[in-house]
């Protein structure tokens, strides 16, 4: 994008309290104030030199733009670099923005248009997995199933790609902070702060614990993890993205209208940490316990003898489209039923949560237990499922 200082538009959209915070936050003086119309700036206040940047205080000054513009143009002069690049860092002000960055690209910054297509994909699935994250830290998630993460990925936006391999970056709308900008201790964060905090916490958590559980060739590592924002859902989105762009960086910088108390972060993930993430995700899967779940299946076993029953026994059902077998305690009252089932071989349907335990699972809490007097009796033929309540 070619910016002109000239540009009204451009220069009247970009609001007056980003100005203020970029120069807070680079050590510029605030030193008088024009009525109500204006701020006065100084990079040194014991300096002898003129410069000085008149920050409009309203955005409704007719000469509000051109103010603007000046503003833009003494930083880039002060600070050697192009107006282009001054004017998207204000634009920023307001905002937490999360880069990736693609080695893999090309050396004009290109990449093919379906890796483009994971990247933008795993994006949304990394920044929604630290929203749910945010509302209960859990292993997995039905990532659209829990809704102020959802409502908070609508406030995000994707910024224009910037120059440096392919750049993607995410743009996190943040309240300002009121109050002076260093007090960081001022209550409890906005949701939108908190999402890209613990984004920050998970990834070098996901790259820690990569590290350690290769080296000591357990998944202990991850599950310490979850509290800071690893989940299965996390450990596949940095896999996907580490896999298609051959590596990939991620980055964070904070709002300063809203100082975050940290300075920027970036996290490197090898393909080969995403090998290890995306088998991590796989094992976070297969622990997850099933809440709530209505089971069919058979009575295949039962610890003792029919006279001696203690309600143990075991089930046939289908977990993930595999024939299982699940242990289950049942309470006295339905032991009568339990037998009958398993003496005439019909199938039976109960409400329970299944947890996995080494290599099997286990039925907790079972409930409403019923013999499903139309089966054929044939368990070897056909198990039933296992379905949700929804």
């Amino acid at each position: 994008m070619k910016l002109e200082l000239t540009d009204q538009s451009a220069l009247r959209q970009l609001p007056w309290g980003d100005l203020k915070s970029y120069l807070d936050a680079q050590g510029w003086h605030l030193t008088g104030r024009i009525g109500d119309k204006a701020l006065v700036y100084v990079p040194d206040p014991t300096a002898t030199d003129a410069v000085e940047i008149l920050v409009p205080a309203r955005d409704d000054l007719g000469d509000y733009a051109s103010r603007m513009a000046e503003a833009i143009q003494i930083l880039a002069e002060r600070e050697e670099r192009s107006a282009l690049a001054v004017y998207r860092d204000l634009t920023t002000s307001g905002l937490d923005v999360v880069r990736l960055c693609a080695p893999g690209a090309d050396a004009s910054g290109a990449i093919a248009i379906e890796d483009g297509v994971v990247l933008y994909r795993e994006t949304e699935n990394l920044m929604l997995s630290a929203a749910c994250s945010v509302v209960d830290a859990r292993r997995n998630y039905h990532l659209r199933k829990v809704t102020e993460a959802t409502d908070y990925l609508k406030t995000v936006r994707l910024g224009p790609s910037e120059r440096g391999s392919y750049v993607l970056t995410v743009l996190s709308p943040v309240q300002p902070r009121l109050g002076r900008q260093q007090q960081l201790d001022l209550g409890e964060e906005p949701f939108a702060r908190t999402v890209t905090l613990r984004l920050a916490d998970a990834l070098s958590a996901a790259k820690r614990a990569a590290d350690r559980a290769l080296a000591d060739n357990a998944f202990d590592p991850f599950d310490a993890a979850v509290s800071q924002g690893v989940s299965a859902n996390l450990c596949d989105a940095i896999a996907r993205l580490a896999e298609t762009a051959r590596g990939v960086d991620i980055g964070l910088t904070w709002a300063r209208t809203r100082p975050a108390g940290r300075p920027r972060q970036s996290v490197h993930f090898t393909p080969e940490v995403g090998e290890v993430l995306r088998e991590a995700a796989a094992i976070f899967r297969r622990s997850e316990p099933m809440t709530d779940r209505r089971v069919t299946g058979f009575v295949v076993a039962l610890d003792r003898p029919v006279d001696q029953f203690d309600g143990n026994a075991t089930l046939r059902v289908l977990i993930d489209e595999r024939p299982r077998r699940v242990r289950v305690r049942f309470e006295e009252a339905v032991y009568p039923q339990v037998i009958q089932a398993f003496q005439d071989k019909s199938a039976i349907s109960l409400r329970g949560d299944l947890f996995p335990t080494g290599q099997r699972w286990e039925i907790r809490n079972p409930r409403a237990l019923q013999i499903l007097d139309d089966q054929d009796g044939d368990e070897a033929d056909e198990v039933p499922s296992l379905e949700s309540t929804a």
